[in-house]
């Protein structure tokens, strides 16, 4: 039986407002001649899986512990209040930023447009983009306005993007990055610099590997699974 916009949303655990930028965008579900948005639950499953989302619990086969201390796996607990967004398009860091604020499963309470600018403003003052194709875009300060919790999303890119990176190559992905706090921001990208360290990471990446599957590798190379 198909879902409503909010089933949809409860589904997936992000908000409504989220299902719907993602529905008007073609990423998802159908829309009736009302105008209202109607979800496969078959297809909302493939979606999640696919963009490394978990669904709620009673949605899913995937068993999870019944509590995860954020602080042990500070990279992992981010990801999963993120996802992984394939095929994010944008011809310029700008565009792609863009597109990324709007389509990150953020709050409802969220400023997207103060983090936005947030974003703009560090590039301004250097390139995000580090080497090998990837880009690690954050806001110039963390702040509670964004998000309460540590959240990290992964976009692949639809097309590559002259980013201004350290070794000249353009990027493929971009990891953006949103902490409440300045020591919370410095623990999650500490522990992404060292996942980042091994090949398998780099190359998942560059192979465009479907959500569920990155999620996992994040899993094993920060130790919270054992494969």
């Amino acid at each position: 039986m198909p879902l409503d916009l909010a089933e949809a949303a409860n589904m997936l655990g992000v908000s409504s407002g989220t299902v719907r930028r993602w529905a008007r965008q073609g990423r998802l579900g159908i829309m009736r001649p009302s105008g209202e948005f109607r979800f496969e639950q078959g297809e909302l499953r493939k979606w999640a899986r696919n963009q490394g989302l978990r669904l709620r619990s009673g949605c899913s086969t995937h068993r999870r512990p019944a509590v995860v201390d954020p602080d042990s796996f500070p990279l992992s607990t981010a990801l999963d209040r993120g996802s992984v967004l394939h095929q994010v398009q944008g011809a310029s860091p700008g565009e792609v930023l863009s597109n990324l604020v709007e389509l990150a499963p953020l709050p409802e309470s969220c400023n997207r447009l103060g983090l936005l600018e947030q974003l703009q403003a560090r590039e301004a003052l250097a390139s995000t983009a580090l080497s090998d194709g990837v880009a690690l875009p954050h806001p110039r300060k963390p702040s509670t306005e964004f998000v309460s919790d540590p959240m990290l999303v992964i976009a692949l890119l639809e097309q590559e993007v002259d980013w201004n990176s350290m070794d000249g190559k353009p990027v493929h992905t971009a990891i953006l990055l949103i902490n409440p706090t300045s020591r919370e921001h410095l623990q999650v990208l500490s522990r992404l610099a060292f996942v980042m360290r091994e090949p398998a990471f780099p190359r998942a990446l560059s192979e465009r590997v479907e959500g569920e599957l990155l999620r996992r590798l994040v899993n094993r190379l920060e130790g919270k699974t054992v494969e």
